[in-house]
């Protein structure tokens, strides 16, 4: 059906400024989800979502009224719609006749388990069992089970030729056997493995199976010719499916860090138990509770958890044939057509335990945590379309073309998948942290909307990162994403819930994206720091005529400052400013020559109004320390007695760094305070002179401060 697609252009994550009556206005953020990981973080409710990111409506589910069983191994549908389901742990295998609910017992098998099933063209149906290894016939009681060898054990999975031959993949000794139309059983293939798990007849009459240890999927000829027509990364193949095209369609379900085990032919031992269990990799022996739903909320993944399908490749082939490195816990599905390429089609971390097509779509069954996934194999695109609250999908079997029959196992039950919609499902979105309290806008959506179907969607807001009694209620439902706006208070937090309905069960709407504008509210810049060189500290080297001011701020809205300087003198009334216009800087070279010398503070004013309409810009200020300005030069008083010079020295503002001497205009020496420290304005120095000659003689001192402003004295005098 064509839908109504209503769309956005705004990109995710990006910071909008927008104009409003020629003036900047407060600047709005766009939090966007549009993605299958982004929508997986909510919470769920009769929706499904694609690894493309669409949400849709669930399809209706139903469970049957399957007598207690611990897992439905195997199931299989004759031509006249009769419907059989193999069973374990007790061997037994029921029937159910064409549109009926109610299962009867068909066979109950002398052993423990009743592991594969068969369905040829004219209505007979063939049983394998486990672990003595035999086949029945079930639509003929005359006739007794069979056994291909007293070596097997294990009939994992069965498979029947347009002309009536029947195939068994078995275990141990991994061989491939094949019955006659007359009840005879032959080897048809021996292969390297333990175990051979799965059987399919191909529509070129090859028969296809796959293997546990190197996941080898082998082509044999009815005459037994073999050969190996894809070597899977995982290590065991365990599951065929044909598709209408002729293309080969192979699943793995190989154990996370499982070397060379398999998730069935670990199970042998348990198999030949006194008690006639099986433990499937996966199937636990935890209580499960027997019901099935539909896309519930998933619980918290574990280490074998479904992950993201692989991105799209742009090839007329489906899937894509380059190979592709596994990490422990992924199994794929695999492709080969009739082309002989193989190309993986979808991956999960699960195991993959069955297959089934239903038209042009590819069905998977998945454990440990139950999830079937519709697989679109030319767009290699894949939907979680239901999800047991327990165990694992083990069987499917598309019962019509509108609904499709599900085995499960732990416990086990036989449920049907239609192909209609819930008329409601519900997405809630993960919480959104804006980080500050903010006011929340427009929120718009990408949707295709067929006729009789709606979405609608509901914001509401708090200031604690989980919703509780204290966060608003549900706004309102708004419908139209052209228009509608996010009716919810200011808070720190925000969380929407889309809501989908359909009066049409063969229809669904979608959701492909969403974008909530806010605005947090606006909050004062903070100065973290103001700096003025510390003439004091300085060493006199350089003369003080500049100051380098530096300052650090932020702004918690990530906003645009300018920042202005002001300064004051001790003891002036007001203050000077010193920047001509606001600047972005966060430094400023000072000329201090064209002011007088004395004790100064510096006023740093930064304001938001860039970044903020007027009325709600905000400013903050900080006020420097006290510091100095010194041009002034040190006084130098020099007074002789006997054969020492004393010098006084001070300056008004600034200590005193370095003093030296000349005498009668020689070289300069220098000269130290009494204490050998230069650490305060005024000090006390002296000088001894030498034995001098009879005339005149001339001491020049010089004295240096801080700011590097130099100060002299002389003393002229004569020896007679």
């Amino acid at each position: 059906m064509v839908g109504k697609v209503v769309g956005w252009s705004v990109s995710a994550g990006v910071a909008l400024i927008v104009v409003a009556g020629g003036a900047l206005a407060s600047k709005v953020e766009t939090w966007k989800q549009e993605t299958a990981s982004a929508f997986n973080k909510g919470k769920r409710e009769r929706v499904v979502i694609s690894d493309s990111g669409r949400v849709a409506l669930a399809r209706k589910l139903s469970t049957g009224s399957l007598p207690a069983s611990a897992r439905v191994w195997d199931l299989a549908k004759t031509p006249r719609g009769v419907v059989y389901a193999a069973t374990g742990d007790e061997g037994k295998v029921y029937v159910r006749e064409r549109d009926k609910d109610s299962w009867t017992l068909a066979y109950d098998a002398t052993d423990g388990q009743a592991l594969s099933l068969a369905a040829s063209g004219d209505g007979r149906v063939f049983l394998g069992t486990g672990p003595t290894g035999q086949v029945v016939e079930l639509t003929d009681e005359k006739k007794p089970a069979s056994r291909p060898d007293p070596s097997v054990f294990y009939i994992w999975d069965l498979a029947i030729a347009p002309g009536g031959e029947l195939y068994a993949a078995t275990g141990p000794g991994g061989r491939l056997w094949k019955r006659s139309t007359r009840g005879e059983w032959s080897l048809l293939f021996k292969s390297k493995h333990q175990h051979l798990l799965c059987v399919a007849v191909g529509q070129d009459g090859a028969i296809y199976t796959g293997s546990d240890g190197e996941g080898l999927l082998y082509k044999i000829s009815p005459e037994g010719k073999a050969s190996v027509v894809f070597d899977a990364p995982q290590s065991e193949i365990r599951v065929l499916a044909v598709g209408s095209d002729g293309a080969i369609v192979a699943g793995t379900a190989a154990e996370a860090g499982g070397g060379s085990g398999s998730s069935r032919s670990s199970a042998t031992s348990s198999l030949g138990s006194s008690d006639g269990s099986l433990t499937l990799a996966g199937a636990t022996s935890e209580t499960i509770v027997a019901s099935a739903s539909l896309a519930q909320e998933p619980a918290p993944k574990k280490a074998n958890a479904p992950a993201d399908p692989p991105a799209k490749e742009s090839s007329k082939s489906p899937g894509t044939a380059a190979p592709k490195a596994v990490s422990p816990g992924d199994n794929a599905v695999y492709r080969i057509g009739v082309d002989g390429v193989p190309r993986e089609i979808f991956r999960a971390k699960a195991l993959i335990h069955a297959l089934a097509f239903q038209g042009d779509r590819l069905m998977v069954g998945t454990g440990p945590e139950g999830l079937l996934y519709d697989v679109n194999p030319e767009e290699r695109e894949s939907t979680p379309i239901a999800r047991l609250d327990h165990g694992q999908i083990l069987a499917l079997l598309a019962e019509s073309p509108k609904s499709l029959l599900i085995g499960t196992g732990d416990p086990g039950s036989v449920a049907r998948l239609e192909s209609e919609h819930v008329p409601v499902g519900t997405l809630t979105s993960d919480v959104f942290d804006a980080k500050l309290s903010s006011r929340f806008g427009s929120i718009t959506w990408r949707e295709t909307r067929p006729p009789g179907t709606s979405i609608s969607v509901q914001v509401r807001s708090g200031n604690v990162g989980e919703p509780d009694e204290t966060w608003s209620a549900w706004s309102a439902e708004q419908t139209d994403p052209s228009t509608a706006r996010a009716s919810a208070p200011l808070g720190r937090f925000v969380q929407y819930r889309v809501l989908l309905r359909t009066d049409d069960p063969a229809a669904s709407p979608e959701l492909r994206g969403i974008a909530l504008r806010y605005q947090t509210a606006n909050l004062p810049p903070e100065i973290n720091k103001l700096e003025v060189p510390d003439v004091n500290a300085a060493d006199g080297a350089t003369r003080q005529t500049k100051l380098n001011v530096r300052w650090e701020a932020t702004d918690p809205n990530s906003d645009d400052l300018l920042y202005s300087l002001h300064v004051k003198k001790d003891g002036w009334p007001n203050w000077l400013p010193l920047t001509e216009k606001p600047t972005s800087e966060t430094r400023f070279e000072w000329d201090v020559t064209a002011l007088p010398a004395g004790s100064y503070r510096v006023k740093l004013s930064a304001n938001d109004r860039s970044s903020n309409a007027p009325a709600e810009a905000l400013t903050a200020e900080k006020e420097s320390e006290l510091f100095l300005i010194d041009h002034e030069p040190p006084s130098v008083t020099l007074e002789r007695k006997a054969n020492r010079v004393l010098v006084s020295a001070s300056d008004r503002y600034t200590r005193l760094t370095k003093a030296a001497f000349a005498l009668d205009g020689g070289e300069w020496k220098p000269i130290f305070p009494e204490d050998s420290l230069f650490d305060s304005p005024k000090e006390a120095l002296s000088i001894d002179l030498p034995e001098l000659g009879l005339g005149f003689h001339v001491i020049l001192v010089r004295v240096t401060d801080a700011a590097g402003n130099l100060g002299t004295g002389e003393l002229v005098f004569e020896v007679r």
